[in-house]
């Protein structure tokens, strides 16, 4: 079901339905290592959901996947998103 979750997840932000491309994409960002394909595209994945984050308010969902990922490896861009806030 990670490919349905994907589709309806990108489909939802590009209409600008910012809490279900939420919900969406992180019902499918666990799953995203079985689907293949580039960390590259992975990541474009990872960026659309934490966009949708920002945009729905939900910030503290936004920083835990920027934590996440900033664990993994360090990125000037994810960290400057951690620490500017909301805004």
């Amino acid at each position: 079901m990670i490919v349905p979750a994907l589709c309806a997840g990108t489909a939802a932000f590009s209409r600008g339905d910012y809490d279900a491309a939420t919900d969406k994409l992180a019902a499918a960002l666990p799953e995203l290592d079985r689907l293949g394909g580039s960390h590259a595209q992975r990541e474009i994945l990872e960026d659309t959901y934490i966009v949708a984050c920002l945009r729905a308010g939900r910030h503290d969902k936004a920083a835990e996947r920027l934590s996440t990922r900033l664990a993994r490896r360090p990125s000037a861009r994810d960290h400057t998103l951690l620490t500017a806030g909301p805004d």
